[in-house]
């Protein structure tokens, strides 16, 4: 729970301005494309008992990290029949000892307010160009402690995937997506 308020308390720092259109960010250069983690979700909610919407369009955040603790969450926003965004969000955390179990987190749902549904709908039906950098000190250098790293696959409606970093412009997407807004 506290580390799901947590990501309700960034979303706010990162809401996405109302007059910017967003859109799913795809690599525009020759690296390796971003992995999906649709995997993760899957396995994560499986051993949570949470069942992975089959509705299309859909979006997920998949986070995974920590320093003392490790935390794994996912949080999924799919458009139903009825065009209402509806999300959930799950996860779990376990203190760095060895043979400590998982615990969960509280479930959370919801539905996405009407603005919300209507960006999060305008976003997933456009691309746009995202270049990243290829850096001679990857891996040299380790992330902050406490690092958390989310990733966002996003399943459009007639079924293609696309799948990026928050980090890789798609921060105002996450923000939108995330409980607690």
């Amino acid at each position: 729970m506290i580390a799901l308020l947590l990501l309700a308390a960034a979303a706010g720092s990162l809401s996405p301005s109302n007059n910017q259109p967003l859109c799913v960010p795809v690599a525009s250069d020759n690296l390796q494309a971003t992995t999906s983690d649709f995997d993760e979700h899957k396995k994560l909610r499986q051993a949570l008992d949470e069942p992975l919407p089959d509705e299309r369009p859909m979006v997920m955040l998949h986070g995974k990290g920590g320093h003392l603790a490790e935390e794994e969450y996912s949080i999924v926003v799919a458009r139903a029949a009825d065009g209402q965004w509806r999300g959930t969000a799950v996860g779990r955390q376990r203190s760095m000892i060895v043979g400590a179990e998982f615990t969960p987190m509280t479930r959370e749902a919801w539905v996405l307010d009407d603005s919300s549904g209507k960006r999060l709908s305008e976003a997933v039906s456009r691309t746009c160009p995202f270049g990243r950098t290829r850096s001679d000190k990857s891996g040299s250098v380790p992330p902050p402690l406490s690092y958390i790293s989310e990733k966002i696959d996003v399943v459009a409606e007639k079924g293609e995937q696309y799948s990026f970093y928050v980090n890789e412009g798609g921060d105002a997407i996450a923000a939108l997506i995330r409980p607690g807004r």
